[in-house]
């Protein structure tokens, strides 16, 4: 063949001489290279030289496209050729694959398609497009959506999601009264699924916490993580607790406004009011509606109500005992 032909002769007659070719950008340069280098090895050379990014250059030679894997002479490009070089709108993201702990870089266009990009992962990867799912700042990308169209930003990766893997059910426990089954996906936030529970049994987001058991303790799911995040699977059970409002008074008369689950108890809530007060651990003590609330009691089993006032008390304040059996009071102090 004709390619073949020209090959060999380039082989034979310069197989180890350097031809001088001139590249056209906005001014010409000389590179000095072997007609059997390929077109990626020009490329590397002019990146070297000019800085510009091997991914961001196309060549054209008598406005024939230079593929990357192609020699010089398989276009019959010769010694004071002319190679003209466009700079692409192209550019590197970084891609997360948690499903299979991997981090890749690919080199893209702005002009290119999502689903060029799934393409891409699924060549490197191994994935199938459709099981592929893309997500960037919290957002599902579509397959028609130009990359310019995204708002990329190159220190903010991608993330690949891959069904049905993503695909979830969850238990929720509502309120200790009944419990119900959810499908979520796994990039859904704790407010999405929150707002599902609204919709389905009638109960305000705004009044309500998500809350899972980890060693023995419940913990409270933070609204703005998905349950990716939070490494909630298949099957899991989580708890929709009711939270209230309430007013903390110290005995210097300063208040603290606190929303907490009803489910906390009296310890977890006297850590909480220590995280934002200045106060030694076993100083005080907590009184509501003049009862004192046991540490291992929760504001559930107290009524505490919303919008309603917790008094905090030190030790050594006085407080009045049930009477004893011979009918007289028997005040103490707390210590």
């Amino acid at each position: 063949s004709r390619k073949q032909s020209s090959d060999d002769q380039c082989l034979k007659t310069i197989h180890t001489a350097l031809i001088e070719i001139h590249v056209k950008m906005l001014k010409t340069v000389a590179i000095d290279v072997s007609c059997t280098d390929t077109v990626d090895h020009i490329k590397t050379k002019v990146s070297a030289i000019e800085g510009i990014d091997k991914c961001l250059q196309e060549l054209f030679f008598s406005g024939i496209h230079l593929k990357n894997d192609d020699k010089l002479a398989d276009y019959n490009i010769m010694t004071n050729s002319s190679v003209d070089l466009f700079v692409t709108d192209g550019m590197q993201i970084s891609v997360k694959i948690p499903s299979v702990g991997k981090t890749i870089n690919l080199n893209v266009r702005k002009s290119n398609k999502v689903a060029d990009v799934k393409a891409e992962i699924e060549q490197k990867v191994g994935i199938l497009m459709n099981n592929q799912i893309l997500m960037y700042a919290g957002r599902q990308l579509e397959d028609n959506q130009l990359l310019s169209q995204c708002d990329l930003r190159n220190e903010q990766p991608l993330h690949v999601l891959v069904s049905p893997v993503d695909k979830l059910r969850i238990f929720v426990n509502v309120r200790g009264e009944r419990t119900v089954s959810v499908n979520v996906k796994c990039w859904y936030t704790v407010a999405d699924v929150k707002l599902m529970i609204e919709t389905s049994e009638g109960l305000p987001a705004s009044t309500h916490v998500l809350m899972r058991t980890q060693s023995g303790v419940e913990v409270v799911l933070a609204e703005g993580q998905t349950l990716q995040d939070q490494s909630v699977k298949n099957n899991d059970i989580l708890v929709l607790q009711q939270k209230v409002q309430v007013f903390v008074k110290t005995w210097e008369g300063k208040s603290l406004t606190m929303s907490l689950p009803l489910s906390n108890t009296t310890e977890e809530v006297m850590k909480k009011i220590g995280d934002r007060l200045p106060m030694k651990e076993g100083m005080y003590y907590l009184c509501y509606r003049g009862h004192i609330l046991s540490s291992g009691d929760t504001l559930e089993k107290h009524d505490v109500q919303n919008n309603s006032t917790i008094d905090i008390r030190l030790r050594n304040s006085r407080v009045v005992e049930p009477k004893p059996k011979n009918g007289k009071d028997a005040p103490r102090n707390i210590i």
